[in-house]
């Protein structure tokens, strides 16, 4: 049997300072199922945590799961007590699993020991609450627990401590448990106490009055979300809809596009195909005429006229071809690096860099050799190249860079 002055042992994880930093709470085992608790301060203290997970955690550390276990609390510093203790204290009472048998409450200051009364009202056979005066009393009363030598702590109904334990009682249940039945006991109308359990009588009214307003109001306002939820919903199933009728449109023009862009390549396919047979014509009348035997005059005037109409077929394809994408690419890089050029000097930097020659390039737009020399020396400086830097150098490694 352990010593009134024993403490038990300690481990130093079992000790931790309160996050205010203005206490110290130990925790020690007295012999091998007795936790004993004590708030450590130089000044009083209100705890906000009650802490109870500790208990779980040294009740499994020290292999005392499923076995009775006993709480001593000294509390010796609180001089009050926040919301948020008490409702921890309320929730480990009516825990539906614990291995707690009994908490015994000591050194209770007069400023507390109304709420801590309050706290032991809310206790069970299960699990019961004691309040005692000092650390001998609280060894004392575990032990004659234990021993099952315990005296009923219930007053005899009808006496003056039953009402006072019935009104705190009523109290814990609506403040800490939010439970508004009818009050289980109520004191004849001649009795000192009738008048106060007449207005917590009422008070209890009031407040299920109000639970039930507020149970009400939770529901209006969750049947009113339900309601714009369903409304929003209904837009987004409106707006999806939309999207998938303008997906189906989108891809029907695709559709009509690519169709017309076959259609145009086999036109021009025609088209070349028919100038190339052209072309071969013409050649072919070329040599048969350069077999006549006519003036030599004639012959050379007939083969210029011949020389212009290659000239010009050619320079017809040149113009008519259809950018490829890696030409568009290009364009568009180069544009985007010198904005400073214009749609012409864009088309001749294209076929420079497609390696036209300059009186190839002079043919197909319809100017002078020289005129295309001119231009691509004002290209040369428009770039920033200096004198040593080859213009289709330049062009040819901007086609290759990422865009």
């Amino acid at each position: 049997m352990p010593s009134f002055r024993t403490f038990g042992y300690r481990k130093e994880h079992w000790s931790f300072e309160n996050r205010q930093g203005n206490y110290t709470r130990k925790y020690s085992l007295i012999g091998n199922d007795i936790i004993h608790v004590q708030e450590l301060a130089s000044q009083g203290i209100i705890p906000d945590h009650l802490y109870s997970a500790d208990f779980t955690s040294l009740i499994g550390e020290e292999n005392l799961t499923g076995k009775p276990v006993f709480i001593m609390i000294d509390c010796e510093p609180i001089i009050d007590l926040k919301f948020s203790y008490k409702r921890e204290f309320t929730n480990l009472l009516t825990a539906q699993e614990s291995d707690l048998r009994l908490i015994v409450l000591y050194n209770i200051k007069p400023s507390v020991r109304l709420q801590l009364e309050m706290l032991q009202s809310l206790s069970t056979e299960k699990l019961p609450v004691m309040l005692c005066e000092s650390y001998k009393e609280a060894v004392t009363s575990i032990l004659d627990f234990k021993s099952g030598n315990v005296a009923s702590t219930k007053p005899d109904a009808g006496t003056d401590k039953a009402f006072s334990n019935a009104f705190l009682a009523e109290v814990s249940r609506i403040l800490m448990l939010r439970q508004f039945n009818q009050l289980e006991i109520f004191p004849p109308e001649n009795h000192a106490s009738y008048p106060y359990f007449e207005i917590l009588d009422m008070m209890r009214r009031d407040l299920q009055a109000l639970e039930e307003e507020h149970q009400q109001s939770i529901e209006r306002i969750e049947q009113e979300f339900r309601v714009l939820l369903a409304s929003k919903n209904s837009l987004l199933d409106e707006q999806i809809e939309i999207c998938k009728r303008s997906e189906q449109r989108f891809k029907a023009e695709k559709s009509a596009l690519l169709s017309r862009i076959a259609a145009q390549e086999i036109e021009a396919t025609r088209i070349s195909t028919a100038n190339a047979e052209k072309n071969a014509a013409l050649r072919s009348l070329c040599e048969m005429i350069e077999k006549i035997n006519i003036d030599p005059a004639a012959m050379e005037k007939i083969s210029a006229q011949c020389a212009t109409l290659f000239e010009t077929s050619n320079q017809a394809a040149l113009i008519n071809t259809e950018l490829t994408e890696t030409d568009s690419v290009f364009l568009s890089k180069l544009q985007k690096k010198h904005p400073n050029l214009n749609q012409r000097e864009l088309r001749i930097s294209l076929m420079i860099k497609l390696d036209y020659h300059s009186r190839d390039i002079a043919r197909s737009l319809g100017l002078s050799t020289r005129g295309i020399e001119s231009i691509r020396y004002r290209l040369h400086k428009k770039i920033g190249l200096d004198k040593h830097n080859s213009l289709k150098t330049y062009l040819t490694n901007l086609a290759t860079e990422s865009l």
